[in-house]
């Protein structure tokens, strides 16, 4: 019996021995695949997620948006090039399709409706023109008619042509024409037959290429709006300020509806890897001293760039205007988040 208990003992810590074995080989670390720089979750003792509004015309932001040197400019050109993914929303699960994106960037076709009275006063319909000389009508009708000649008698059809006389009173029959060089030569080879072209066809060029029409001007991409997690880890004891996604926004004045206009979302990560690719040409304009021209990949790190909060995550996903009910209690809101931020940073820190 003693000897039966105690391998029925040993038997029970092999199989814990077991379990604390495949416990410890399980991986626990999660980090956020859209980080740059990956946190792992058990490291992060506070974490917000905030989104940004970015006015590239204000003067803090202008080094983004330089001429010829827009930030916006690079993000599509690198779309239409195929070597950036763009993403209708900043859920960025989906990928954008290249003609919808090539519809975003095209110039809208303004036309204007005309209104119920305008219609009533005649306004838009086609309406036969008068030189005042009389009826269209009458024009019509007189022009099928045979013109006079001015002795009271119709001008006659007009003949056809007839035959030229060679003087003598008969016809000059019809010369064949030949050619000089051939007249009399056999085995003459006839003119060598030239292939038709073959005609292209305009709307397949149109399917592979969609960037066909006419497109904004870069200047009028002026906003972007960024989806960042204001993120502390305990690990580092440092704040962290982690890029989440980057969208391209049509301000309401450069819009006809009145209202902005959200083109396409980026992953930042994806936007970070294509800024280092080349760092003399993705750049952050210094125009203090010219030699110091940044990487705008450098410039987000630095946070050489300013943004209004305009949302906080909420349970009900509100922006500020629809939280507090009007834009200037949004807009003080946003200061006032922008101040709770940094005490509460502070206040990480002091204690």
């Amino acid at each position: 019996m003693k000897q039966a208990g105690s391998v029925a003992l040993a038997a029970v810590l092999a199989v814990m021995a077991g379990g604390v074995a495949q416990a410890q080989e399980r991986d626990n670390t999660k980090t956020n695949p859209l980080s740059v720089r990956e946190i792992n979750e058990n490291d992060i003792m506070m974490k917000k997620t905030l989104w940004r509004r970015v006015d590239l015309n204000e003067k803090q932001n202008q080094a983004m948006f330089s001429k010829n040197n827009q930030i916006t400019k690079y993000l599509i050109d690198a779309v239409k090039a195929g070597v950036l993914v763009a993403y209708p929303n900043d859920s960025v699960n989906t990928p954008m399709q290249v003609e919808k994106f090539a519809e975003k960037l095209a110039v809208p076709e303004q036309t204007v409706a005309l209104t119920a009275e305008e219609k009533a006063a005649g306004f838009g319909t086609e309406e036969k023109t008068n030189d005042g000389w009389g009826d269209a009508k009458d024009k019509k009708a007189a022009a099928k008619k045979p013109v006079d000649d001015g002795w009271g008698t119709p001008a006659p059809a007009a003949a056809k042509a007839k035959p030229v006389d060679d003087g003598w009173g008969t016809p000059a029959p019809k010369k064949k024409a030949t050619a000089k060089n051939t007249k009399g030569k056999k085995g003459v080879k006839p003119a060598p037959v030239v292939p038709e072209v073959p005609k292209v066809d305009s709307s397949a060029m149109a399917k592979a290429n969609p960037f066909t029409g006419i497109e904004r001007l870069s200047d009028e991409f002026s906003v972007l709006d960024i989806k960042e997690d204001w993120v502390f880890d305990r690990k580092r004891s440092r704040l962290y300020y982690d890029i989440q996604t980057v969208g391209i926004v049509i301000p309401a004045d450069k819009s006809p509806s009145g209202l902005e206009t959200q083109v396409a979302y980026f992953k930042y990560k994806d936007l970070d890897k294509l800024f280092r690719s080349d760092p003399k040409k993705f750049i952050w304009y210094n125009s203090q001293n010219q030699a110091q021209h940044k990487n705008l990949a450098d410039a987000f790190d630095l946070r050489l760039f300013w943004g209004r909060i305009y949302k906080v995550s909420n349970p009900k996903d509100r922006d500020l205007i629809g939280q507090y009910g009007s834009e200037r209690e949004g807009l003080m809101k946003s200061y006032q988040l922008e101040q709770q931020l940094m005490e509460q940073e502070h206040g990480l820190w002091e204690y």
